[in-house]
């Protein structure tokens, strides 16, 4: 309510001037000098840093056995994403969302695997026009108004295209040199999860992302190495990536409100995984490895 004077005038409120381009400027630079950070980014999330080892070390070993393993694993992966990425990301439709993001985590590594030569990923797309279909039929079948539609659906398709990326993964087994190539991307990328827990201390944070760079360095060159499959030049560059892509996709959810939530954390931990599969099948086709 506008202030009333004693005379019984209504005041109008003060209007701030509208900032100059220099001031405009001058607020920008000084936001770049020194950032504003939300609190949740500054708190350590153990959780998430062991759920991507031990998830990554599982992947790896699957991706070392066989491309059939290695699509369960995938599709456990998706379970696990499509179990809280609605939550994470605050879909107002969270159990259809689940449903759909389920859907798609599943078929498409299965559709991946049951390929018997050459593209291997050709089925791919009915898997992921099966999920689309589950999503536009959940938001039909909707009896709450549909209320924040536009953004229920972004995020089910987001989660649908995060499971999408991950079953790239799957061929790779049965290329040449593409089972190397997975598990230091899988590695590089678990490893990297080590740097999350300096976000706590600020003279860290700005080498964080450099540091998660480093580690997947390190454990893509340490797979290559013990492996034998891949050189150990090609086995730190897949580590690099996948471990500075990880990163950037934990710290990108980590600063989210529903990350208290162990479920959150745990997917959080997934879709940095996931997200690795089209680098990691693009770094297998185009490189000489």
């Amino acid at each position: 309510m506008a202030p009333v004077s004693a005379d019984g005038r209504i005041d109008a409120p003060e209007v701030a001037p509208p900032l100059t381009r220099a001031a405009r400027r001058a607020r920008d630079e000084a936001l770049l000098r020194e950032p504003v950070l939300s609190p949740l980014a500054t708190v350590p999330r153990p959780i998430v840093a062991a759920a991507s080892l031990v998830l990554a070390a599982l992947l790896a070993l699957a991706s070392a056995v066989d491309h059939a393993v290695l699509a369960a694993g995938l599709a456990w992966l998706g379970l696990i994403l499509a179990w809280g990425w609605p939550a994470l990301l605050g879909s107002p439709s969270r159990m259809g969302s689940s449903i759909a993001i389920a859907v798609a985590g599943v078929l498409a590594p299965t559709a991946a695997a049951v390929a018997t030569q050459a593209p291997y990923l050709r089925y791919v797309p009915v898997a992921v026009a099966v999920a689309f279909v589950v999503m536009f039929l959940h938001q039909l079948l909707r009896r709450d108004g549909r209320p924040r539609l536009v953004e229920s659906l972004g995020v089910c398709a987001l989660g649908i295209g995060v499971c999408t990326i991950g079953a790239a993964f799957e061929p790779l087994p049965r290329t040449a040199q593409g089972s190397g190539v997975a598990v230091a991307a899988f590695v590089g990328a678990g490893l990297s999860a080590v740097a999350d827990l300096g976000c706590s201390r600020a003279v860290l944070r700005p080498w964080l992302w450099p540091a998660s760079t480093v580690l997947g360095a390190v454990g893509g060159l340490s797979a290559a190495l013990v492996g034998g499959d891949l050189r150990w030049w090609a086995g730190a560059l897949v580590g690099a990536l996948c471990g500075a892509i990880a990163y950037a996709v934990r710290r990108v959810l980590l600063v989210l409100p529903p990350i208290t939530a162990i479920r959150s954390q745990l997917t959080t931990a997934a879709a940095g995984l996931l997200v690795l599969g089209v680098v990691a099948a693009t770094v297998a086709r185009l490189l000489p490895l």
